[in-house]
Parts: structure tokens; sequence; C-alpha cells
């Protein structure tokens, strides 16, 4: 029993230092899509509703997945089971699907989605891509300076609904972020704002800008 005791006595504080060390910092994207959906949601993927059938009242989808994007392949690995209200999903679309374990189980729950005949599916895509890259990126400030060039270059884009994108990025970032884009940015952000040729986006990001540095 003495013996047990010193042992104790030796392990104690070492277990209390152990637990006193601080975990693991979040993951942070600092991007609105990064850090409101893709870090809430269990999986992303391109699909093909391939079966709906009815089952009391919901329905059971089973989806091809044709890319992962965020999340663990199942099993079988190409596809996914969703438990759907009735009547959400058909057999034959194609879909960007954000979803979540149902119960922690195999089967999923809808979170969002992006149908591949939306008009502005390729920019949607695009921009998902990107923020998946920046989970490559293990350092915070190899993230912080990728998203301070996709915020300008998005900002300049020829397409409105990346432009818009981009000014609800940079509403996300003052609001959660506000360090992040440097008063040069803002800068240069105002002067690519003065060239813009879409006047209601010029005057929305003006009107952000100057908000930010009053």
């Amino acid at each position: 029993m003495a013996r047990l005791v010193a042992l104790l006595l030796v392990l104690l504080p070492a277990l209390a230092r152990a637990q006193e060390r601080p975990g693991r910092a979040p993951f942070r994207y600092f991007t609105q899509l990064g850090d409101e959906v893709l870090a809430r949601v269990d999986a992303v993927l391109l699909g093909k509703v391939e079966s709906v059938t009815a089952v009391r009242g919901s329905d059971v989808v089973r989806v091809s997945v044709a890319t992962w994007f965020v999340g663990e392949r199942g099993v079988p690995p190409g596809e996914v089971t969703l438990l759907a209200q009735h009547g959400d999903f058909f057999a034959g679309t194609e879909q960007l699907l954000f979803l979540k374990r149902f119960e922690g189980g195999p089967r999923y729950l809808l979170h969002n989605r992006v149908t591949c005949n939306d008009p502005d599916f390729e920019a949607k895509l695009r921009v998902l891509e990107q923020n998946v890259a920046l989970r490559k990126l293990e350092r915070e400030e190899e993230r912080r300076r990728q998203v301070r060039k996709l915020l300008y270059d998005d900002a300049a884009a020829r397409d409105g609904w990346t432009r818009w994108h981009a000014f609800h990025e940079l509403e996300h970032v003052r609001r959660a972020h506000a360090d992040l884009v440097t008063r040069e940015d803002r800068e240069e952000l105002t002067r690519l704002a003065d060239r813009s040729a879409d006047p209601s986006f010029r005057k929305a990001l003006l009107k952000l800008l100057q908000e930010w540095t009053s």
C-alpha cells in the first residue's frame, strides 16, 4: 500500500500538468463558407440521385458519388444514403450536397445543396474548391494570406455571383476576423471598387470599406 501511495504521489502532478495543457486550436478557414458551413457539416460531395424510396412519410435517398470534397467515404465508398422529407429529391438529378450525419450513423441529413442546373453552379463549385484547398494549409498565416488573395481576386471577377460572394465574405471577415484585411488591402479594394463597371457592387463595396475604416 505504501508503495502504491508513493507511486500516486509521483504520477498525480504529471497528470495534472497534462490536463492543464491547452488543446489544439480549432481550424479556422477565415471565410464564411468555411467557418459557418464546412466546419459544421460531415460531408460535401457531388452526386447523382439514383433512387428515392418512400418510408413512413419520409424518403430514403440513394446517391452515387462522383466527387468527394469533405468527409469520410462510406461503405460502399461510391454512394451515400440520405433521409429526406417526402418530395425533396427526384431520381436522376445531379447535385452538390452538404450533409450532416443522422444520429452519428451511416446515413445523412441534408444541410444544404446546389443543383447542377443552377445558373451559377460553376462559380459556386469553384468557390467550394478554393475553400476546401484551405484545409491543406496547416499554418494560419498561410490561410490568412490566401484568403486575402481570394477576396481581392473574387471582388474583381467578371461574373456577378462571384463579385457579390466576395462582398459577403468581406462582411463576414469584418465581423469575425477584422484584422485579416489590412489598411493596404482596403486601399487596394477601394481602387478596385472605383474601377468596377457594376454600379451597385461599387456603391456597396465602397460603403463597406468606408465603414470599416471609420
